[in-house]
């Protein structure tokens, strides 16, 4: 009888144990699955571009080095040349007040991307465009930190490289842009801004060969890191004398795939305003 009653104890301890088990991992498959308020542009509230909520992602990675994701690993473009951030037209009106790498007594450290000011000094050239340097994804587009202010961060490949190379463009007074969004070389993303007032009105660009999104981290440092120099990359890789038409490429096709939905339906012409095009020329 004894034994029958320990069988028995037993088989309910078990039970319980495995009760509770389940209901914690249901309880932290439901924490970590919980959404946030995202901002105005789709980005969580730390402006960070991740698949995770910010309160499960380690503390080191919270507004700073967060790797790309598979799928934005696969949707970055190939560029065909780097143009000015600030032009052109503008380019001719604007000048490089601290360039890559110079050394900056009251900051400490080596400047890690280029400061492009307005000719006319202050803030004369706040509220100007600033342009994508290049064809690229967004992989971030919020505020990592008063210092930073509005941020963007474009993914790029170079041909023939398997290397992603991204652009920063910092202190702007707005974003024009949302994370995952495509943009074409030449694109206005944001403009020229103060962040917040911390500065006077100026672009900061950075050049950055990584495979994470590397928002908020210092913009002077011991070395430069994994900084490249903005103005050899546009001059190592300039871009053709004429626009870039990926957009442009992107939007025909869209409409081409419409034209031939409106087709395979039954209708033997396309509908008014879609033009048939072959989509092997743009692959």
């Amino acid at each position: 009888m004894a034994g029958v009653q320990r069988a028995k104890f037993w088989r309910f301890l078990t039970f319980l144990l495995v009760t509770v088990g389940v209901a914690w991992l249901c309880f932290m498959i439901y924490r970590g699955s919980g959404n946030t308020t995202a901002d105005e542009m789709g980005n969580p509230p730390s402006g960070v571009e991740t698949d995770a909520a910010p309160e499960m992602m380690p503390k080191a990675l919270i507004d700073g080095l967060v790797l790309l994701r598979a799928e934005q690993m696969a949707k970055v473009p190939v560029v065909d040349g780097f143009q000015s951030p600030v032009g052109p037209p503008r380019y001719a009106m604007m000048y490089n007040a601290q360039g890559f790498g110079e050394r900056n007594a009251q900051r400490g450290g080596l400047h890690v991307g280029e400061d492009w000011n307005g000719i006319g000094g202050e803030n004369s050239d706040e509220g100007e465009p600033v342009y994508a340097a290049a064809r690229g994804l967004v992989v971030y587009s919020g505020t990592p930190s008063a210092d930073w202010g509005n941020v963007v961060i474009l993914a790029h490949r170079l041909p023939g490289e398997k290397r992603i190379i991204q652009t920063l463009y910092a202190h702007l007074k707005e974003r024009h842009v949302r994370a995952g969004q495509m943009v074409s070389r030449g694109a206005v993303i944001g403009s020229i801004g103060t962040a917040g007032g911390a500065y006077l009105a100026h672009l900061h660009f950075e050049a950055i060969a990584s495979l994470a999104v590397e928002a908020g981290m210092l913009g002077y440092a011991a070395g430069t890191m994994n900084r490249l120099n903005p103005s050899d990359l546009l001059a190592q890789h300039p871009a053709p004398p004429v626009p870039d038409l990926f957009d442009e490429i992107r939007r025909i096709r869209a409409l081409e795939a419409v034209s031939d939905s409106a087709v395979n339906r039954g209708q033997q012409t396309p509908q008014d305003g879609f033009v048939p095009v072959n989509p092997a020329q743009f692959n």
